[in-house]
């Protein structure tokens, strides 16, 4: 034996029964939580998956090079399942009708014991934590089958095959003349930045509590900041009372972008981030901490209730090709002013189009200057990143005064200001 977990030889040892016993028990109690819950008994529980774990393990040494014996067994216990399935269905109870939670956990006990010998043991665990998961997320898990609409599993089914299937195609070397990047990294770029806002999309409209407004505005600020420094400027504006929440929470908002620019990085430029992402990091932690110094203390007074659509996000799914193409497009017209304004008029022009672009999404410019293979050196990138989000966040400030009004945001507007001010500082602190 290697290691723990590291088997490479299929001996077996007391290491081995003690862990296929443990995890087909700890699968068996979960199954029987099932059928409790659903008051139907289904096949197997925790006295038949330990004994099931222990059979497959015995067929399968009996003859390991062929595993002629465990396929038989399996072929048995296959049999032996639709039997069982079968009849349970065909019974006449008033209860809704057995699921096949019970045969496929059969199934995964009897697998158990070669995974166990054959397979380093982190297999055979994740594999178990992960049926038992499903097992005890049923419930939350039907619930969102029944509200996510069929057109969102479409288009995410859309971009999965543009992902797995286009992106690999691409050419990675540059084609349009005066645009650096290539197509490949430009659809790299749509990936990554989709992927990341769908997973806050996702979250803020399944599984974040109604009525938080607050953890709604933290994930719809990783998907976008500018967006949801906007709707919250309008709740303050409709509501009296919470104005230090809401404080609070365009702060912290506007710190994730920080973080967002990171992740960016690292997934797209990990080079360059390397360079980064002690500045970013340190933004963040600023505008986190400030976040928290304005949250109160004492939960806030009751406001006036405020129209769902008031607040409710106006940006659509970001997977939807529609918003991947516009920022595909977004990325290429960048690409080329950033290489046109560098080429005629040098860093300066690049640092002055870095404080233009802050009034749109500053990713794609982020990325046009951090690219693979670009020719500027470090400290001209980490300055234009550095003006392009303070700029970024100077324009979220006359948006919350638009908005909201200067007294009630006054905390909200000087971090805005702070955080802008903080960057450039850091352009000196970390000359590079």
């Amino acid at each position: 034996m290697t290691g723990l977990f590291s088997h490479p030889e299929h001996s077996v040892d007391l290491v081995h029964l003690i862990l296929l016993l443990g995890l087909s028990f700890f699968l068996g109690l979960a199954v029987e939580e099932v059928a409790t819950e659903e008051k139907y008994r289904g096949p197997g529980g925790v006295r038949t998956f330990p004994v099931l774990s222990l059979a497959g393990l015995g067929l399968y040494l009996l003859d390991p090079a062929y595993v002629s014996a465990f396929s038989v067994g399996l072929l048995v216990l296959g049999l032996w399942l639709y039997a069982y399935f079968r009849s349970a269905m065909e019974q006449p109870v008033n209860r809704d009708p057995p699921t096949m939670v019970g045969s496929v956990s059969s199934l995964i006990a009897y697998m158990l014991g070669p995974m166990v010998i054959r397979e380093p043991f982190w297999m055979s665990i994740a594999l178990v934590v992960a049926a038992v998961f499903f097992l005890g997320a049923r419930a939350r898990l039907h619930h969102l089958a029944e509200t996510v609409p069929i057109n969102e599993l479409l288009t995410a089914g859309k971009f999965l095959i543009l992902t797995g299937i286009i992106l690999p195609l691409l050419p990675k070397e540059a084609m349009i003349p005066y645009v650096p990047v290539s197509p490949y990294q430009v659809w790299k770029a749509v990936v990554v930045v989709s992927s990341l806002s769908y997973g806050s999309y996702l979250a803020q409209r399944f599984l974040s509590p109604r009525g938080s407004f607050f953890l709604e505005a933290v994930l719809g600020g990783f998907y976008s900041s500018t967006v949801a420094t906007i709707l919250l400027s309008k709740k303050g504006r409709v509501q009296t009372g919470g104005e230090k929440e809401i404080n609070s929470a365009i702060i912290l908002t506007n710190s994730l972008m920080y973080l967002r620019m990171i992740l960016v990085l690292f997934l797209l430029t990990p080079s360059i981030a390397d360079k980064l992402v002690w500045p970013l990091l340190i933004l963040f932690l600023a505008g986190l901490s400030v976040a928290a110094m304005v949250y109160p203390r004492t939960p806030p007074g009751k406001g006036i209730d405020v129209p769902a659509e008031k607040i409710q996000p106006s940006t659509g799914n970001p997977l939807e090709l529609n918003s991947a193409f516009l920022f595909a497009f977004s990325y290429v017209v960048i690409s080329f002013l950033t290489h046109w304004v560098h080429g005629a008029f040098g860093h300066s022009g690049v640092y002055v189009l870095a404080g233009l672009v802050g009034v749109t999404d500053i990713i794609p410019f982020i990325l046009s200057v951090a690219h693979h293979g670009s020719t500027l050196p470090v400290h001209v990138i980490l300055v234009s990143t550095m003006v392009a989000a303070s700029s970024n966040n100077i324009v979220k400030g006359i948006y919350l005064l638009v908005f909201w009004g200067r007294k009630s945001g006054l905390p909200a507007l000087i971090s805005l200001g702070g955080l802008s001010l903080a960057g450039m500082i850091l352009i000196v602190v970390f000359r590079l």
